[in-house]
């Protein structure tokens, strides 16, 4: 395995951002191309969760998948202006490096996946019903599929419990309601949630849900009994020793359901 950083260049230079790249190595065919999942971690947007980072970097590493994890700038760098249109361009910004370095990092260009968490969740549902904003209106920038664990689909589904959690107008809250931009340039869909996720309301799964359903967007949608929000894997993988409340054997049957998902669609 290879890993290494590489910081996002930009014009917008209040707005830092780097990449996390791991990559499989020693591939007996040569010249094989992976599929390549682009990984956002939860946070609220004040930080970036470790467990939704390297954890699932890692596990779709050994599924046969190159991964990268995008370290997005967050309201821990000192800002409280609308910094959310730049965490967007910044997933635009890990799709150019990925056709940039597409055959040293083996990776093929028509399956790049974008997975994200919670926030990260809201992210990867923003870049996914905006990529055609991008470039031609290409495909170049669409995602191939796209997954959502317990994501923030609306700022307006209690999540942020009070909108002063960020610096901008309540008049502008439905700017970044992801499922109300849906239509049929959005990805296929993977999500899941749990019912008693007291954090990010299950309503904001199945909100987006039904867009996608009125879209005729083809999704895959799990909703669990119960599960505390965060679990991210929900194994020891991403639960450290002090955090065994991250672990739960149902909820962890999201990752398996979902290699067979994406699979189907390689």
């Amino acid at each position: 395995m290879q890993t290494f950083n590489l910081s996002l260049q930009s014009k917008e230079q209040d707005f830092p951002a780097s990449i996390d790249v791991y990559l499989r190595e020693n591939i007996s065919i040569e010249n094989h191309l992976l599929p390549v999942l682009v990984i956002c971690p939860g946070g609220g947007y004040d930080f970036l969760s470790n467990r939704e980072s390297e954890p699932l970097a890692l596990a779709f590493l050994a599924q046969g998948f190159q991964a990268i994890v995008l370290n997005y700038t967050t309201m821990q760098d000192d800002l409280k202006t609308d910094f959310l249109n730049a965490t967007v361009n910044q997933v635009k910004q890990t799709f150019d490096m990925i056709y940039q370095n597409k055959e040293e990092w083996q990776i093929d260009t028509n399956n790049i996946f974008l997975l994200g968490c919670s926030a990260g969740g809201h992210l990867a549902a923003s870049y996914s019903t905006r990529w055609q904003e991008f470039a031609d209106k290409t495909s170049h920038y669409k995602p191939a599929g796209t997954i959502l664990c317990y994501p923030v689909t609306s700022f307006q589904l209690g999540w942020p419990k009070a909108i002063t959690h960020f610096d901008f107008p309540i008049s502008d809250i439905e700017r970044y309601d992801t499922a109300n931009k849906i239509d049929q340039n959005t990805p296929e869909t993977f999500i899941w949630h749990t019912a008693n996720d007291t954090a990010v309301p299950v309503l904001n799964t199945l909100n987006y849900c039904e867009k996608l359903e009125k879209s005729s967007i083809p999704f895959e949608c799990h909703i669990f009994e119960s599960g505390r929000h965060g679990l991210s894997l929900a194994t020891r993988a991403s639960a450290s020793k002090n955090t065994e409340q991250y672990l739960d054997p149902i909820v962890a049957s999201w990752f398996p359901t979902c290699i067979t998902w994406l699979n189907k669609r390689l």
